[in-house]
């Protein structure tokens, strides 16, 4: 049994604690940068985007998907092992018989030091999907975009009062590790976006030209509150309907974007209008808005860009630190055909660790493309998102 859930990857799904839409593989080989750097291929980044294309771009259709956890794996392979344990201590304890003292003993002090090891761990994870269809123009570009993301975390609990109740069993007492008490909490809060995006470039004899969009969108949150002892813990019941409230209404992104020879520049704000709902703990969960601005400078086929949260994110804190990122990611462009990413992402905050991303795209004739990226942060962090476009 898998002991902590915390997601799947589907577009109905009401998925990285981030301002960014997660599962865009593009900018997550850039440690999550473009909303100055993108054209309207990255329009999920920034809806000004959209007016930033080639002569010959008409549309483009993507699809994406990436999944980010943090000693997770660890975590559950933990637990599974505690599980079994105990079933196996139950099992000896039911049996009676003396000569197998020994055993129950030695089961005994190996699930202390199991719950000992488990105790205070919060294995954190977020898994998104994107779809996407964008048609730029100077004029009026517009897009109709599905972003959903899940994100959330676990905090396992040990109980010492249970070593007391294993002693007892191994002094004749009956034992029912349902009495265990030793429990894992899990918080998690699911996003559902249907977005239709709208962008205009302006004109302007103090600022140039510069563009700005809008994304107005229909937003369902979800979230789930479940809360278990180590022994029953049973990952097909946190997303169950008894531990699920949720909330639909509308939101609104708005962004700009211009520019100066080879240098970009992008403001964009996400999420304007505040949610809050709550969980069937009767916690409130809120998400707020961000204010990030980016620079970039491109020049032939090289990119180097900073993302920038202007303002300290702090939706979700119910179990998630308030972070403001600073981005840094650079590409490079070979001719078309194929790009070389990489980024490094910090929290000014100081309340989670830097990541380094890496990212692969493969784009022959600039019509299909490939982007790969991979995420890698202290204690056991890993990420991975796969995307894959179609440009006419």
């Amino acid at each position: 049994m898998k002991a902590i859930y915390l997601g799947a990857l589907a577009l109905t799904l009401a998925p990285a604690v981030s301002a960014v839409p997660f599962a865009d593989a593009r900018s997550g080989g850039m440690a999550g940068v473009g909303v100055a750097s993108g054209d309207f291929t990255r329009a999920s980044q920034n809806p000004a985007l959209l007016t930033r294309f080639e002569a010959d771009d008409d549309f483009y259709f993507q699809l994406g998907a990436g999944a980010l956890a943090r000693d997770y794996e660890e975590v559950v392979d933990d637990i599974d092992a505690l599980q079994a344990n105990l079933d196996a201590f139950e099992a000896l304890i039911d049996r009676g018989d003396p000569n197998d003292l020994p055993a129950a003993t030695a089961l005994k002090d190996e699930i202390i030091g199991q719950l000992n090891a488990l105790d205070q761990s919060r294995p954190e994870g977020a898994a998104g999907a994107l779809l996407g269809f964008y048609v730029p123009s100077k004029s009026l570009g517009f897009g109709l975009s599905v972003n959903g993301y899940l994100v959330g975390n676990g905090l396992v609990n040990y109980v010492q009062e249970d070593e007391q109740l294993l002693d007892d069993a191994l002094m004749g007492q009956p034992f029912d590790q349902d009495d265990i008490q030793s429990n894992a909490d899990v918080h998690a809060v699911g996003v559902t976006e249907v977005a239709l995006s709208f962008a205009r470039e302006f004109q302007s004899p103090w600022l140039g030209q510069f563009s700005v969009g809008v994304a107005p969108k229909f937003q369902r949150i979800d979230t789930y509150y479940y809360n278990a002892t180590v022994s029953n813990f049973d990952e097909d019941d946190i997303t169950s309907n008894d531990n699920m409230t949720d909330r639909s209404d509308f939101n609104l992104d708005i962004g700009f974007h211009g520019g100066h020879g080879p240098w970009q520049f992008g403001l964009v704000g996400r999420n304007l209008i505040k949610q809050n709902l709550r969980n069937v703990n009767h916690e409130d969960v809120e998400l707020k808005p961000t204010l990030t601005g980016a620079a970039a400078f491109q020049q032939g086929g090289f990119t180097a860009a900073l993302d920038l949260d202007l303002i300290a994110d702090e939706s979700f804190a119910l179990f998630a630190e308030s972070r403001q990122w600073a981005r840094f990611g650079v590409e490079y462009d070979f001719g078309g055909h194929a790009q070389l990413r990489a980024g490094y992402r910090h929290d000014l905050e100081g309340n989670y660790e830097d990541v380094l991303a890496v990212g692969l795209g493969i784009s022959p004739g600039d019509v299909f493309t490939l982007d790969l990226a991979g995420q890698f942060g202290s204690d056991d962090e890993r990420g991975a998102q796969l995307q894959l476009g179609l440009k006419f």
